[in-house]
């Protein structure tokens, strides 16, 4: 009886299934390709908006259908841009809004660059095996990124960062928030390695006009 209770119990369990939490760290690029010898000069402000880069990802199969994952790239892609921008700029100060022509010349600050993480995509499928199944994900993201100076816009441009990664699915599936965290921290790398090269090989930038 109580063995009975117990597949009972296991089996709901499994069929109510669980959620497993993917959570990317922040993710520098520094080896960013630049056609200039120094850093962009002078001082410029950096406003993230990460608000869309958070979403519940299911399997793409019944295999682990029972199950969600949670992909918040909300912190990770903050920390990666703020990183990644302060090895290319002089002085980089982060500001919680936006600031116009007036507050540049108030600061003291060349321009106003803003980056935002425009949509993020997940897949994860699981990939049966001989002893144990396998868990394989893909995250593409998409990011912005705009600089306005004290007389208009200076730059915009739109990148995007892929990543895939494979492992084991786990007893219960939970193998699959690894997968979706190595996959999304690939994919901000190589969106924010970007969005460092747009920066700083701009001319119109570096020129100010």
């Amino acid at each position: 009886m109580k063995c009975r209770k117990f597949a009972v119990f296991a089996a709901a369990f499994t069929l109510a299934g669980c959620q497993y939490k993917a959570e990317p760290m922040p993710i520098a690029a520094y080896n960013v390709y630049s056609s200039y010898g120094e850093k962009l000069p002078g001082k410029y402000l950096l406003f993230i908006d990460s608000t869309a880069l958070n979403r519940s990802i299911k399997p793409s199969d019944l295999n682990c259908a029972a199950h969600s994952y949670p992909i918040d790239m909300r912190s990770g892609f903050s920390g990666s841009v703020r990183k990644t921008l302060e090895s290319l700029v002089t002085e980089l100060e982060i500001v919680d809004q936006p600031v116009d022509a007036a507050g540049l010349a108030e600061r003291k600050s060349r321009g106003m660059i803003m980056v935002k993480g425009e949509e993020m995509n997940a897949r994860l499928r699981v990939v049966p095996g001989f002893w144990s199944a396998g868990i394989e994900t893909d995250v593409d993201l998409v990011a912005s990124i705009t600089v306005d100076g004290r007389k208009g816009r200076l730059l915009g441009s739109t990148v995007e960062g892929q990543g895939n990664a494979q492992g084991d699915a786990g007893v219960l599936c939970e193998g699959g928030a690894k997968s979706l965290t190595d996959s999304a921290e690939k994919a901000l790398k190589q969106a924010v390695g970007r969005l460092g090269e747009a920066l700083t090989n701009s001319e119109r930038v570096r020129n100010g006009v």
